[in-house]
């Protein structure tokens, strides 16, 4: 969650406040304001700042093992329900790490059409 908020806080910082006030001179309410110019410049700040928590916690193997244990339905993580599985049914762990992997591709295919750069193509 700290990327999250680290990420989050200097994405709200550098909102330009003459935008958010331009648009309550012209009639908006604060509710509006929000949703209309300060979410969508934030937006892709949001989207990174999620990625990189999610990965985080996906990485979260050891120090999730070592400190809360591996309580399932308590501190069960997804990486530590391969874990447990690959004890028990290796197919179900293998089930299990392929749908993370489609997880991570799906997140960066759909950042790969919307806010990373796309490489050019020869003509």
């Amino acid at each position: 969650m700290p990327f999250l908020v680290i990420t989050m806080e200097g994405a709200f910082r550098s909102v330009d406040r003459e935008v958010e006030e331009a648009a309550t001179v012209d009639g908006a309410s604060p509710r509006r304001v929000f949703w209309r110019i300060t979410l969508p410049l934030v937006g892709p700040s949001l989207v990174a700042g999620t990625v990189l928590a999610w990965a985080r916690a996906i990485g979260e193997f050891g120090a999730t093992i070592t400190f809360a244990g591996n309580l399932e339905g308590v501190t069960q993580t997804m990486p530590l329900a391969v874990y447990a599985a690959l004890e028990s049914d290796r197919d179900v762990a293998i089930g299990m790490s392929v749908i993370l992997v489609l997880i991570s591709v799906g997140i960066l295919v759909a950042l790969r059409g919307n806010y990373l750069p796309r490489s050019r193509r020869a003509a």
